[in-house]
């Protein structure tokens, strides 16, 4: 069984520097450029992080000075913000601000992995290696429809398909020892991967995916099940991830898993006028 080193990681791949909306002020949240997107996209992409359940009346034509002078500044022609679902206040306040709903988004976790009654594994996966690197970035960038930037009506498809490739790309570099990548084969090729990143007995699944002639089998299933075998088997105790609510294929996956989904979370884009633009 390979063993699972440990390391303090950022869900996104990169930790992101954020600064206050206005300095001091607390109340007004925090924005931040988002290096990963910027870099796979070529335009700077941000996000906005609320620090309060409703903004007091007095603060919101400064949040709105501010933020457009924040894009204005630092040339984000994206910048997106998540708020728990059931905020009425920051529904109707983003929304009047430009802002759109794009996808709903859920925290799922299995706790007790060590205890849990898992189907049996029918599947052998392997650590993934430098020559992975090709069939997994095709994979990759062919088999996701869900995600906040694929809901994104305005959102070129082709640049949501490459930031995972991307993704893979950076886990599979070898930079953070927390990054796992393991590859399911199948007739003697690479079949799909799993991406999970592991801190003190637990596991965040990060991405997952099989190739799309596999996708209509049970190969997807024996996927999940395998990676939870494995992770089982090298201690970890408790495992996260996050997922739309769109997927519900997979939501019934975790669901059968014994998963317990919390959390939801609604998130919107601001797009900077014109968007996008080539």
């Amino acid at each position: 069984m390979p063993s699972l080193t440990t390391q303090t990681w950022i869900r996104s791949g990169y930790e992101t520097v954020g600064t206050e909306l206005q300095a001091g002020n607390h109340a007004l949240g925090r924005v931040s450029l988002l290096p990963w997107d910027t870099e796979t996209f070529g335009f700077p992409v941000g996000t906005y992080e609320t620090h309060a359940d409703q903004l007091d009346p007095a603060l919101q034509p400064d949040f709105v000075k501010l933020f457009h002078s924040w894009t204005l500044r630092s040339g984000v022609l994206l910048c997106s913000c998540s708020i728990p679902f059931g905020n009425a206040f920051w529904k109707a306040f983003l929304i009047e601000r430009g802002f759109r709903f794009v996808d709903l988004s859920l925290r799922a976790s299995l706790n007790g992995l060590r205890s849990a009654p898992l189907p049996p594994s029918r599947r052998m996966l392997r650590k993934a290696e430098a020559k992975d690197w090709e069939l997994v970035a095709e994979i990759a960038a062919g088999s996701f429809r869900h995600g906040r930037y694929h809901a994104d009506p305005l959102f070129p498809q082709e640049l949501a398909n490459r930031r995972y490739r991307d993704w893979m790309k950076r886990a599979l570099s070898g930079e953070k020892p927390a990054d796992h990548v393991f590859i399911l084969e199948e007739a003697g090729s690479v079949a799909g991967f799993y991406h999970v990143t592991v801190e003190d007995g637990v596991a965040d699944l990060r991405l997952a995916a099989v190739s799309p002639e596999w996708q209509r089998t049970t190969l997807g299933f024996d996927l999940y099940v395998s990676v939870l075998h494995l992770l089982k088997g090298c201690g970890v105790r408790r495992v996260v991830t996050s997922i739309s609510a769109s997927n519900t294929g997979v939501l019934n996956v975790y669901s059968t898993l014994g998963f317990h989904f919390a959390e939801p979370a609604a998130i919107y884009h601001w797009h900077a006028p014109g968007f996008p633009k080539t």
